[in-house]
């Protein structure tokens, strides 16, 4: 069954506000963690309401809530850093991403075991977070390591024990398939773009900024997910058909 988005006042008015949302949660509830000795790492909540935005209104509507909340948050308050015009691109795409994978999965009936695709994804960063270590100089503690041990296990697990615990009348916003969207969205935009136009505009190496962006996903991807997650029963009440 095929779901088409229109750009209605109702619409408009509902990206407005979660553009609005997302400027203050992060112009203004946010925290910025040096990288490299530079502003690399934003933590914060602002990324949530545009992820909603393209759940609930597609990709070009998502990818405009992204933009206007982006450039029109930077004009507002830069928060001491330079315009980089690639991170407007990948605020926009952190509302297209989750705007097509909701629409492949409403019109396109794809059947998709996301929770093992959850199960693949934490693989990748828990081993991801290995290497961060690894590449430090000094030698770890073997405490230090099974400690890393125990919480990478309850990491990789963690999407199918609150995929199983976590439960919601509409399938369609089940944990498991915004915790995919969410982890998606974080790999490529900001493990991937963010990394690397941070590294150009500060001519930096891609690795300088990376580990960081890494330990930052193994708190920001479920933290997010679970989050949209609760504020998914709501959903019904501004969506539009």
């Amino acid at each position: 069954m095929k779901t088409k988005k229109r750009f209605t006042t109702r619409v408009l008015v509902a990206c407005g506000l979660l553009a609005s949302i997302s400027i203050v949660l992060t112009r203004v509830f946010s925290y910025t963690i040096p990288l490299a000795g530079l502003p690399a790492l934003r933590i914060g909540f602002g990324d949530i309401p545009v992820i909603i935005s393209g759940i609930l209104f597609g990709p070009i509507a998502g990818g405009l809530t992204g933009g206007v909340s982006d450039t029109l948050g930077f004009m507002l308050n830069p928060m001491g850093g330079p315009y980089i015009p690639g991170l407007t691109i990948t605020a926009i795409l952190r509302g297209v991403i989750p705007g097509l994978i909701y629409w492949l999965i409403q019109s396109k009936n794809i059947k998709f075991n996301f929770h093992i695709a959850n199960i693949a994804f934490s693989i990748l960063l828990t081993i991801g977070i290995l290497f961060v270590f690894m590449s430090q100089d000094a030698e770890l503690p073997k405490m230090l390591m099974m400690l890393y041990c125990v919480i990478a296990l309850a990491f990789i697990m963690l999407p199918v024990v609150l995929g199983r615990i976590i439960k919601t009348e509409d399938s369609l916003y089940s944990f498991d398939k915004i915790l995919f969207v969410v982890t998606v969205a974080y790999f490529i935009l900001s493990l991937g773009l963010n990394t690397f136009f941070l590294a150009i505009t500060y001519e930096k190496g891609f690795l300088a900024f990376l580990p960081g962006r890494i330990l930052a996903g193994f708190v920001i991807i479920p933290l997010h997910s679970i989050m949209i997650f609760v504020l998914s029963r709501w959903f019904k009440y501004i969506k539009i058909s």
